[in-house]
């Protein structure tokens, strides 16, 4: 029974470790060469001015610093209409408060934000800016590189684009996240055998 439960434990973690590589290299290529994002072809000016805030937002994401969470959010959003989506499923955040919840905490430790934003796609949602960029994060824990998608909703206040939605998305594969779940509670299930085999023979 013991080299029954070994054989089993062993086999088991390495299809987990397959499905971990595998999501690994999609990650990888995500990060390398992001899949690009149909967006409308619109005037110079409109682009660039519907760029700014997004700009603004990468370069407080690259210093970090809690305390300019209030500046951030005046710079760069709509604060009274301001919803955030984290990455986590517990991550909804309203107006400034929210706004600055997300931020101070993404900043102190979530790890390094980098957004593709000269490759953004734009598309016109009535009188508001829809747009969706690439970028990566390298957490703070384990200093690991995540490939993300940041979408949200633009418009125009007193002449200046601001962010009104925002919404992270870890670009990863959560289809074969799901399903290595199986192996790893096989996995769980042969250790527990072959601890309880070796209980057995000692006993």
């Amino acid at each position: 029974m013991t080299s029954i439960a070994m054989g089993l434990s062993l086999f088991f973690a390495l299809v987990l470790l397959a499905f971990l590589l595998y999501i690994w290299r999609m990650g990888r290529r995500e990060r390398l060469a992001p899949r690009q994002i149909p967006g409308e072809t619109l005037p110079a000016p409109l682009r660039e001015g519907a760029l700014c805030p997004l700009r603004q937002l990468n370069a407080y994401y690259a210093k970090r610093d809690p305390e300019a969470a209030d500046t951030c959010i005046d710079e760069t959003m709509q604060p009274e209409a301001m919803l955030i989506l984290g990455t986590g499923p517990a991550e909804i955040f309203h107006g400034r408060e929210g706004a600055r919840w997300l931020l101070q905490g993404d900043w102190k430790h979530w790890g390094l934000l980098q957004l593709d934003v000269e490759q953004t796609a734009l598309n016109r949602v009535g009188s508001a800016l829809w747009f969706a960029t690439h970028g990566q994060v390298k957490l703070d824990l384990g200093g690991f590189r995540v490939p993300i998608r940041i979408t949200g909703m633009l418009v125009e206040q007193d002449g200046l684009w601001k962010i009104s939605k925002l919404q992270f998305v870890n670009a990863v594969d959560s289809n074969y996240l799901i399903v290595a779940w199986i192996p790893a509670l096989a996995l769980a299930a042969s250790l527990m055998l072959l601890g309880l085999s070796r209980l057995i023979f000692l006993l």
